[in-house]
Parts: C-alpha cells; structure tokens; sequence
C-alpha cells in the first residue's frame, strides 16, 4: 500500500466489491487483490488504490467503458446518500439545487473519500468542464470512466437530467495525469 499517490476511503472499496460480487467477478483479480478483497479495510480508513485499479482494470476488460460508469454511480449512490449528503444539502442551500455547485465543489467532496485526486471547475450555462488531476503514475484508464459515472451520480442528486462526455486526457506527466470531462444539463 505504501507508494500508492492515490487512496480510497474503505466504503467506496466495499461499494466496488459489492458491484464486482454481484456480476460474479471476484475471481478474475489479482491474488494480492483477493487478499484485500477477503480482509476489507474498515469503513471509514482509507486503502491504496493499488487493488481499487486492479479491479477496475479487470472490469473494463470484461464490462467495457459503460460497464465502469455504472460501477461509478453505484459506487456513489452509498457515499452520496449518506456521508456527504449533509454538505450536499448544504451546498444546495448555499447555491441552489443544480449540478453546478456539485461540480464546482468536487474537490470539498472528494477530500471526504479519497486522496490523490482533484478538481478544478470550469462554470458554463447549463454546462462546463470538470479538470480532474490524478496523482502519480500508472492511473490506468479504468478510473476514468468510474469517475465519469461518479460525475452522472450528481444529476442523480440535483434532481437534473445531464450528460457527462467520455474522459480526455489533457496532460499526463509522471507526476499524474489531468482529464478532462465535458459536463450539460437541460
């Protein structure tokens, strides 16, 4: 684990082998993986994202890039509706109920679950730009197509209907890799 420039909080892991369980796909991860897997960090702690990419990496090959945005929203409904809905709900007050100030404050949310990623917002009407920086080499493609269904989760909150386009890579240095995810709603 030690070495890993980005983690995930232990809930989100949970929520991703509850997603990989029910399509049967625990077994077509790494042997380390399955360690993780069958010793599950606490809820609350945090684990690197060495296993969260393995697994993500496997699903991709065997769900495609659509198959991963589920994963992303499912991952994010139980994080979403319980851990940070109460900054939600108080950012929908502050700004009103729309995706605009779940994207413009994704960097608030995320620090909540995960560490290693950030983001910056690019505000347009009824649309912008989300910049995402993940940290470190090696994020494998995988993470950003569930990060795309983690963004689809926000017009699932906002009561919206919206679209969020396929991840671009803007940058990729061995310090990390910036993507960047065109983001509308109606």
């Amino acid at each position: 684990m030690e070495g890993a420039p980005r983690q995930g909080l232990g809930s989100f892991f949970r929520a991703l082998m509850d997603f990989v369980d029910e399509r049967g796909l625990r077994e077509c991860v790494s042997a380390a993986t399955r360690a993780t897997i069958d010793d599950p960090p606490r809820v609350l702690s945090f684990i690197s994202s060495t296993a969260i990419d393995d697994i993500e990496s496997v699903l991709q090959k065997l769900v495609g890039d659509e198959g991963l945005a589920e994963c992303g929203i499912a991952c994010a409904r139980p994080l979403g509706w319980t851990i940070l809905q109460p900054i939600i709900r108080m950012a929908f007050m502050v700004f009103g109920q729309s995706p605009g100030p779940i994207f413009a404050n994704l960097d608030r949310f995320f620090s909540m679950v995960t560490r290693g990623i950030t983001f910056s917002w690019q505000p347009g009407a009824k649309c912008g730009a989300v910049l995402t920086r993940f940290d470190g080499e090696g994020t494998p493609e995988a993470a950003f197509h569930v990060l795309r269904g983690t963004l689809l989760f926000a017009y699932e909150l906002s009561g919206t209907v919206g679209e969020v386009g396929m991840p671009q890579v803007v940058e990729s240095t061995p310090a990390g890799v910036t993507v960047r995810y065109d983001v509308r709603w109606h």
